[in-house]
């Protein structure tokens, strides 16, 4: 019932596969990113439409451009957007830890979009395939992005307590697991994959936002369960 499975992706840098790499301290494409994988367990065509750093709205405009040349229908849709768009500008924190700040994407604006994106999907003929956030490391992230002489103090001041920086970008993974629901689409839980370990940082790369190797052989390893689930029909 497989055979025919054609799955564009489109996505940030954890599904086009970045990892950090510790020496050079400088962001690398892995050899065996999670589509690739997939792609060779499955022996299915897996065309990967992901950027680094791209949020929902940058999203949003690559899926209808990729529509509107044709380049997407019949066939499968996976959508991997939200760390970027829970991000906010460290540095602006760190200079005025007293001000408010939005992040990148308001949550409000980021389930509009990502509903709009759905639709777009779903209008083609095509079947989108809706996926969670690993989760961070919010310690490992804190010392990333203060690295290189932002205030650390100021951000925690900011932020109330570290562990924010972990559930805000919860609250988007769960956004994301409820419109999944709501618009009744075809739902991978790679969370799920991470927080049943009970060390899931050591699979996160010292900057605590990216799958290291192991990490992403666990993101391969949600893909493939899901493709092989009896409860899905791909």
């Amino acid at each position: 019932m497989y055979d025919s499975l054609n799955l564009e992706i489109f996505g940030d840098s954890i599904m086009k596969g970045v990892l950090l790499d510790d020496n050079t301290q400088r962001y690398v494409l892995s050899s065996s990113a999670p589509s690739t994988e997939f792609a060779k367990e499955m022996n299915i065509d897996v065309n990967n439409r992901s950027v680094f750093g791209c949020t929902v709205a940058k999203g949003s405009k690559l899926v209808n451009s990729a529509i509107e040349k044709g380049k997407v229908g019949e066939g499968y849709v996976l959508i991997e957007y939200g760390g970027n768009d829970c991000n906010f500008s460290w540095k602006d924190i760190s200079e005025n830890p007293e001000l408010h700040h939005d992040p990148v994407t308001p949550l409000k604006i980021f389930e509009k979009t990502y509903l709009d994106i759905i639709e777009a999907v779903k209008n083609v003929g095509a079947t989108p395939i809706i996926m969670s956030l690993p989760p961070i490391d919010a310690q490992k992230y804190l010392n990333w992005i203060t690295k290189d002489g932002l205030s650390a103090a100021n951000i925690l001041k900011w932020l109330g307590d570290v562990q924010m920086i972990y559930r805000f970008q919860e609250l988007y993974s769960n956004a994301i697991s409820k419109i999944a629901y709501k618009t009744n689409s075809l739902f991978i839980d790679v969370r799920s994959y991470f927080l049943d370990k009970h060390n899931y940082a050591d699979l996160l790369c010292t900057d605590g936002i990216h799958p290291n190797s192991e990490g992403q052989k666990l993101i391969t390893k949600a893909m493939t369960d899901f493709y092989r689930s009896p409860s899905y029909s791909l």
